[in-house]
């Protein structure tokens, strides 16, 4: 019993760190099949302040190209795949399918070689290589479907090859289609290069090399678009420049389950030491025929070491099934994921070096007390424990009781963060209504004119009986998508303001009533507003406080220096300020922060050359009733061009939900740890308190034949666990509050401390001991003296 008991206490610790472990591994140390020596490969990017990579512009990456010399080659690709319409040849209609565009030698730097036909040539421009999985599936894998030629967002292209069967491409995004466009052809802004270092050329090499091609730009006159940024580089992985930030929270999520291996651990270690008491005579009966010290401690913890492995292979299966259970504590994603979750020689190492470990450092001391009897003692009084042992019992239930109380607060803390992001105003409405992007590139190459086309869909999406309001924008709120289109600054000449980069967004009338955002001076945007019209802006109220404080913004102009997509440079626009909108929330209230926004209308947005970014705009519409928008929408859409397909289409609250994952999966996993820790500290007070009865049963005997009353018996045996509740609670408490002071930097909305938070946890511990401790001293005082003294 007590075998199958904490190998499934400890498979549960294991599991868990195993599970986590799993998922870094796919992301950050499994090398993707069908590369050539990934380990040579490095992702690159303008360095982020917390060590990770933003894409850079076209400009950027032909720079790196031409000025890297400790790289063979630099590829380069677009940060996500997108949405694309595929018009098979004689058909009308698109096929939503998910592309992804990349420069002509990206397979060449990967090593990569096709199953079919081909892949990108030099220069190559309008082509495509499709994924094997999705050629077998949509064209059954026929060979003849090399060479023909498909329209992608409007384009005719070239299919001229089938990947490897065991590429998955290089992201944690499905791709279906990888198509090879010239640099110069790509949006500005969203490219993450890639790089393979020379043979005999370290890494840090290349990165100071980086740093080195940033200053030089700069000092030969900058690139087009504003200041270069600081450039640099991370090993390659799937997580491409988030790698930083996925090995945090791995490690922060490894760090809360951590805490329940070592109760389980520390549980384990009290029963060991118990048991090495109970077999004190046994101990003892070796040692006298001749064992050496050392020969009792290898047995000890061979004992330990067997046990632990047990738990770790246990704890393999328990792994496979939370990753399974894994999906029920996401949101639903938008997107189709690509990560190898299976297990290889990493996973199994990791789980048995882990099992290893903490037998060793949790069964050494078991083992060297344990081993440590008097054998005549022994061998004359039976099963007589040692006041030292006690005392090691006794600090391993403290252990248990403090990772049992850091667990309990932390997940009563993350579950406040979900609470209050929950409840904070977002500075829009998200119910009721629904998002989907479209992308008018399926059409044909950029134009002029884009914003009749847009006013001609979204007239139709609001005739619809079931949609209330209905709106288009760029950046849809409470998301990760962002635009850049360069600074502001007020539009007075006599300012010394400096050009500040604010938040953009591109959006149609009724924008913000849609949505719910106050127009708290001025204006919304107008059906007058076109490109004819003096230019005109609205503006947060972030950005109005930040530029005039105290004054009335509406009537200031502003000075915005846009870059001008078609001319390839930077113009300045002065602009009238109509409206100051509420403060929106950005990034899902992750950060809590108020960006400053500046709103340009989307009737105007040709006239500073962003036809390339209106190229896509998303839909925002309020239902009048219950029910899903998105039929709808794609009904209109392809009314409009059966080439048309709607992309991300899903409620709001589903896109915002998604931004509260990390704080999510922590609530969720330090919430079932803790249960499963606090369990583990009941056993341990419950050991400890059965453990300290049995070792006084004579001396509480003499205590009631003396008559001493029963209930006096009780409260002396309880006594001794509360001062273990008690000191297991300090050094909880003091970890967890600690904890939190780190955790709440990096969290917004993690209170560092909540004292109905602490109170209710020491409430809980001091129940959990009492109960846990007055089970086996009513037993004592119901066995009777006779009884005891009867049987000693």
């Amino acid at each position: 019993m007590f075998a199958a008991t904490a190998a499934v206490s400890l498979a549960i610790g294991i599991g868990a760190n195993t599970a986590i472990f799993t998922v870094a591994n796919g992301l950050l140390l499994r090398p993707p099949t069908g590369i050539a020596d990934p380990a040579a490969l490095i992702d690159i990017g303008a360095a982020r302040g917390d060590g990770g990579l933003n894409p850079v512009n076209s400009t950027t990456y032909l720079e790196i190209s031409r000025r890297a010399t400790s790289l063979t080659s630099v590829s380069a690709e677009q940060l996500f795949p997108h949405v694309m319409g595929l018009v098979p040849p004689g058909t009308a209609s698109a096929e939503t399918i998910l592309g992804l565009s990349v420069t002509p030698n990206f397979f060449s730097v990967l090593g990569t070689v096709p199953s079919h036909g081909r892949l990108f040539g030099a220069g190559e421009d309008g082509a495509a290589v499709l994924n094997y999985d999705y050629w077998s599936r949509r064209f059954n894998g026929n060979a003849a479907t090399i060479g023909q030629t498909v329209r992608i967002n409007g384009r005719p292209v070239t299919i001229v090859g089938v990947a490897a069967q065991d590429f998955r491409g290089t992201g944690i995004q499905k791709c279906d289609v990888w198509l090879s466009i010239a640099p110069g052809a790509t949006s500005a802004g969203n490219l993450m290069p890639r790089g393979r270092l020379r043979q005999g050329v370290a890494f840090e090499t290349a990165v100071a090399e980086l740093k080195s091609i940033s200053e030089a730009i700069d000092r030969d006159g900058g690139i087009t678009n504003g200041k270069t940024p600081r450039l640099s580089a991370l090993p390659y992985s799937r997580a491409g420049g988030n790698r930083n930030v996925v090995l945090g929270f791995a490690v922060v999520l490894m760090v809360v389950v951590s805490l329940v291996l070592a109760a389980a651990c520390a549980n384990v270690a009290a029963v060991m030491l118990t048991r090495a008491t109970a077999r004190a005579r046994e101990i003892a009966l070796r040692a006298a025929l001749g064992a050496g010290r050392g020969r009792l401690v290898r047995q000890l913890l061979t004992e330990t070491v067997v046990l632990y492995l047990c738990s770790g292979l246990l704890a393999i299966g328990l792994a496979r099934l939370l990753m399974r259970l894994a999906p029920l504590i996401l949101p639903p994603l938008p997107v189709s994921l690509v990560v190898p979750l299976s297990l290889d020689w990493r996973v199994l190492s990791f789980a048995v070096s882990l099992s290893v470990l903490a037998a060793v450092v949790f069964g050494v001391l078991p083992a060297f007390k344990g081993s440590r009897v008097d054998a005549r003692a022994s061998l004359n009084d039976g099963t007589r424990g040692s006041t030292g042992r006690s005392r090691l019992r006794s600090a391993f239930v403290v252990g248990q009781i403090a990772c049992s109380v850091m667990l309990v607060v932390l997940a009563a803390l993350f579950v406040r963060v979900l609470r209050h992001a929950g409840a904070a105003d977002p500075g829009f409405d998200s119910r009721s209504v629904d998002v989907a992007t479209v992308n008018l590139s399926v059409l044909g190459e950029p134009n002029t004119g884009t914003s009749a086309l847009w006013r001609t869909m979204i007239d139709r999406v609001r005739e619809s009986p079931s949609v209330e309001r209905a709106s288009l924008a760029r950046v849809p709120p409470g998301g990760f998508e962002g635009i850049s289109l360069g600074g502001v600054a007020p539009g007075d000449r006599s300012s010394t303001t400096e050009t500040f980069p604010p938040g953009w967004n591109i959006v149609d009338t009724d924008y913000f009533a849609t949505l719910g955002i106050p127009i708290l001076a001025g204006r919304d945007f107008a059906s007058s507003d076109t490109t004819g019209t003096p230019p005109v802006v609205v503006i947060s109220d972030a950005l109005a406080r930040r530029f005039w404080p105290g004054q009335p913004a509406v009537g200031k102009t502003l000075r915005l220096a846009i870059f001008n997509a078609r001319s390839r440079r930077t113009e300045t626009r002065i602009s009238t300020v109509v409206g100051v909108s509420g403060d929106i929330r950005s990034s899902s209230l992750i950060d809590g922060l108020a960006e400053p926004y500046v709103y340009l209308p989307l009737a105007q947005s040709d006239a500073i050359g962003a036809t390339d970014i209106t190229i896509t705009m998303s839909i925002v519409a309020r239902r009048r009733n219950g029910g899903n928008l998105a039929p709808t929408m794609a009904t209109i859409v392809q009314g409009i061009d059966p080439r048309l397909v709607l992309a991300n289409a899903q409620p709001l609250a589903d896109a915002i939900a998604l931004g509260m994952t990390p704080q999510r999966v922590l609530a969720a996993m330090s919430g079932v740890m803790g249960l499963v820790a606090v369990l583990l500290a009941s056993m341990g007070i419950y050991g400890v308190t059965a453990y300290t009865v049995a070792l006084r049963r004579r001396e509480l005997a003499i205590r009631l034949a003396l008559g001493a009353p029963r209930a006096r018996i009780v409260r002396m045996v309880s006594r001794q666990s509360a001062w273990l509740v008690s000191l297991g609670l300090v050094v909880g408490l003091a970890l967890a509050l600690g904890a939190g002071q780190v955790l709440s930097v990096f969290f917004y909305g993690l209170p560092a401390t909540h004292l109905p938070t602490i109170l209710g946890t020491v409430a809980l511990f001091f129940f959990i001991g009492a109960v846990a401790s007055i089970v086996p001293a009513r037993q004592a005082v119901r066995d009777g003296w006779r009884r005891a003294l009867q049987e000693d």
